[in-house]
């Protein structure tokens, strides 16, 4: 399979308002990457939203859909913070029970973000996060390289903490891959 092949298979597999990154495919040539996935933003499949990061929009006819900053910033936040990604959000956000409402801080904004109770009914917060991140990437989106972090990450988690509770307010597909992690012999 061409390196071609390869970056329009991950496209076609990528949710709309989705995000793609450059480094999804670290093993080949940046440039040639960002070569490739240029096309799509030519062809208005993509939405180049800086270096590297891109967005898969749901095109309609009054043209791009995006998700909101919000979204964007949670996605990379959470993947982010159990290293699945090495970009860094522009923008910090919370989830809260509470009111939304954003705040600056010299050139960092911080939103807190108005959640859905199931959000909040995770005993452990880590696992909250990491069940946001997982959802950010996707069903299907987890690559090896990520689920290898999330082994070894795991593994020393699960030592200390009882995460079978959250494991159950999780998505099926999420409480499924993680299962295999934990259970798969290193």
């Amino acid at each position: 399979m061409t390196i071609s092949q390869i970056v329009e298979k991950k496209f076609k597999r990528t949710k709309d308002k989705s995000l793609l990154f450059a480094s999804d495919f670290p093993e080949y040539d940046q440039d040639y990457i960002g070569d490739l996935l240029s096309i799509y933003v030519r062809e208005g499949k993509l939405v180049r939203l800086a270096n590297g990061v891109y967005l898969k929009t749901t095109v309609t006819k009054f043209g791009p859909v995006f998700p909101s900053p919000t979204e964007i910033a949670e996605a990379l936040a959470a993947e982010n913070y159990f290293g699945l990604s090495t970009q860094v959000p522009m923008k910090i956000v919370f989830l809260t029970n509470g009111s939304a409402r954003k705040l600056t801080a010299g050139n960092t904004t911080i939103e807190f973000k108005r959640g859905v109770p199931k959000n909040f009914a995770f005993k452990d917060k880590t696992m909250a996060t990491l069940c946001l991140a997982l959802k950010s990437i996707g069903n299907g989106h987890v690559t090896d390289e990520q689920k290898s972090v999330l082994r070894n990450f795991l593994n020393d988690y699960i030592q200390e903490h009882d995460i079978k509770s959250d494991l159950k307010l999780m998505p099926q597909w999420i409480q499924k891959m993680l299962n295999e992690i934990i259970n798969k012999e290193s």
